[in-house]
């Protein structure tokens, strides 16, 4: 029976986080947080192959914590409560999760991970496939088919405006609280039928 790690995999990337915000994601090295944790550099190794699986299941980890609210979200009955639910959950998230919302919203995957290795690769994109066909499907839902205006609307609403409202005062603060109300208002009516 073998022992059992002193360093949680979540606390090694819970440094690497930490890393990433105060110093850059260039910063991020294995030395660099085998020394935040204290951790030896081997185990460092042992848990992951490269600094790119490291930097890769950090990002994994972050989008999946926001994207399984959505998922949520999008799977209500009801447009208004799947716009409510989206929305509350973009800035409820982004208010619970200070942190993992500055790195999500400040990078990509592409600055992150310079490589993906293959597997990590098809979890990426399971992961945000997941993701676009519960919006897909949300389309077909509301406007009762998914042609593209109709996608490219309920992106827009129940994507790029609640990004954009939160991304804003990142990472100085936090979004401010009529925001919240304004951007469920403004979503609602780009989702109207004309």
């Amino acid at each position: 029976m073998g022992r059992q790690p002193r360093y949680s995999t979540d606390e090694l990337l819970d440094a690497a986080l930490d890393i990433a915000l105060a110093k850059g994601i260039g910063a991020v090295t294995m030395t660099a947080v085998a020394t935040a944790t204290g951790a030896p550099s081997g185990s460092m190794y042992h848990r992951f192959a490269s600094r790119d699986e490291l930097m890769a299941r950090l990002w994994l980890r972050t989008i999946q914590s926001f994207q399984a609210g959505l998922l949520e979200a999008l799977s209500l009955d009801g447009s208004d409560a799947v716009i409510d639910a989206c929305l509350g959950h973009v800035f409820t998230w982004t208010d619970a999760n200070p942190d993992l919302a500055r790195l999500m919203l400040t990078y990509s995957e592409n600055d992150i991970v310079g490589a993906w290795h293959d597997t990590l690769a098809v979890e990426l994109r399971a992961a945000n496939d997941r993701v676009r066909t519960a919006l897909t499907e949300f389309t077909r839902r509301h406007f009762g088919d998914t042609h593209r205006e109709h996608i490219d609307r309920t992106i827009y609403a129940l994507v790029d405006l609640p990004y954009t409202a939160v991304r804003r005062h990142l990472p100085d603060g936090r979004p401010r609280p009529w925001l919240r109300t304004f951007t469920r208002d403004a979503a609602r009516r780009v989702l109207t039928n004309p």
